[in-house]
């Protein structure tokens, strides 16, 4: 029955954790971003008082680059909720044994999204980022468009070097 216990309160604050995760990132995406956002596109005023009149630069945002690190991110973030668990003494056997089978799968999926990325760009594309997950792969390629005959030669080479078939894949052109 301890155990039991133990394992209800270990997933409990797991949940919980996440939870409180997801609440602050959308009020920091809700809030503190429009805050930056609304923020001057003018350069302040020099030393001597007088207003500058050239507006300073608006960052320009980057699909493929906010992508991988928001998906590091959150992976770093399931990652140490993982480590806690294996290192907590408290944690049940089992919950530890399913933690880092957990761990290990992150891992490999890891490798495989960035393998993934790499033979795109090797195909030829500018950029791409992989979402792996669940046995599905979607991977978003910098493309104008894709051809039947780009998406049939890509899939070959993922299937031969990630195993995910053809049918669990989905390709995204975005530019």
């Amino acid at each position: 029955m301890f155990r039991t216990y133990n394992l209800r309160r270990a997933r409990l604050l797991g949940i919980l954790l996440f939870a409180a995760i997801v609440a602050y990132l959308i009020w920091f995406v809700a809030y503190k971003r429009a805050e930056f956002l609304k923020g001057p596109l003018v350069a302040p005023a020099s030393p001597s008082g007088e207003p500058a009149s050239k507006a300073l630069p608006v960052p320009e945002s980057d699909y493929f680059a906010d992508s991988k690190v928001e998906r590091e991110r959150q992976r770093s973030q399931e990652l140490e909720r993982l480590r806690e668990i294996v290192s907590s003494p408290d944690s049940d056997a089992q919950v530890k044994k399913e933690a880092n089978q957990r761990l290990l799968a992150l891992t490999q999926e890891a490798a495989k999204e960035s393998e993934v990325e790499h033979l795109v760009k090797a195909r030829g594309y500018e950029d791409a980022v992989a979402f792996m997950g669940n046995g599905a792969l979607v991977i978003v390629i910098r493309a104008q468009e894709l051809t039947q005959l780009d998406v049939a030669k890509i899939s070959d080479l993922v299937t031969r070097l990630v195993g995910i078939k053809p049918e669990a894949m989905r390709f995204i052109a975005r530019r």
